[in-house]
């Protein structure tokens, strides 16, 4: 896959980002918890409800404490990357071996499709969306009208990367970055301007990674389950 910036088509938009998640970071120097908004083996992404903390994480500040993920608290250092307006991106120092074990198990396709939870939008009644507390989302838009019967198109989130497949478009794979807007908060849908990168061509392993993903989510049940499969069908064997 070429991931030359130049080859990729970037468009914005005001798209939801959910997270109401038990995952969190206590910081044991400023003795504060603070919301994890997605999680990875590499790092993670903490997004600050005070902007008055914002000086505390400096660009190139270490910080250590302890994560709680899935009812585990595990203790970790990490290094800042990169300030986004209130979003800060950190990266792991020295990453304990229960940690990389914890977030690799919780992190792989067939787990997260077992463990995805569905989640009602009543502010959002076209919109259905399904979660992990791993930086997961799965959103499908089906319009409730009877000349829009069926699902129109779907997004499947794994943290900065997505699968995006629509009707008239079919299948598009890229990178989703949250630009400094803060965004709007509707409860807990935090409407945040991304910035949608999309690859020249499907990223292969993206597709295998989303296949493996819908065959493990059995919440979605087996007529759902056929329909995103098949979607995957016309570029994966």
């Amino acid at each position: 896959m070429n991931k030359n910036p130049a080859h990729l088509v970037a468009e914005k938009r005001r798209l939801p980002r959910f997270h109401i998640t038990p995952c969190q970071f206590h910081d044991s120097k400023m003795n504060k918890n603070f919301s994890v908004q997605d999680i990875s083996l590499g790092g993670l992404s903490l997004r600050l409800v005070d902007r008055n903390d914002l000086p505390d994480f400096a660009v190139g500040t270490d910080h250590d404490g302890v994560v709680k993920l899935e009812g585990v608290k595990i203790e970790c250092k990490f290094k800042v990357r990169f300030i986004r307006g209130t979003l800060i991106g950190v990266e792991w120092v020295n990453a304990t071996r229960e940690l990389i074990e914890h977030l690799d198990h919780l992190s792989s396709a067939d787990v997260l499709g077992k463990s995805i939870k569905k989640f009602e939008l009543s502010e959002m009644p076209d919109t259905t969306w399904y979660y992990n507390p791993v930086g997961i989302d799965l959103l499908l838009y089906q319009p409730k009208s009877e000349s829009h019967a069926g699902i129109q198109r779907w997004i499947l989130y794994f943290h900065q990367s997505f699968v995006h497949w629509e009707h008239d478009e079919g299948l598009r794979t890229g990178r989703a970055l949250a630009e400094d807007d803060e965004g709007h908060a509707h409860g807990i849908v935090r409407l945040e301007t991304r910035l949608m990168d999309y690859d020249e061509t499907p990223d292969r392993k993206m597709l295998e990674t989303a296949r493996e993903f819908f065959q493990n989510a059995v919440l979605l049940g087996e007529d759902l389950q056929s329909l995103l499969l098949n979607h995957l069908k016309g570029v994966l064997p």
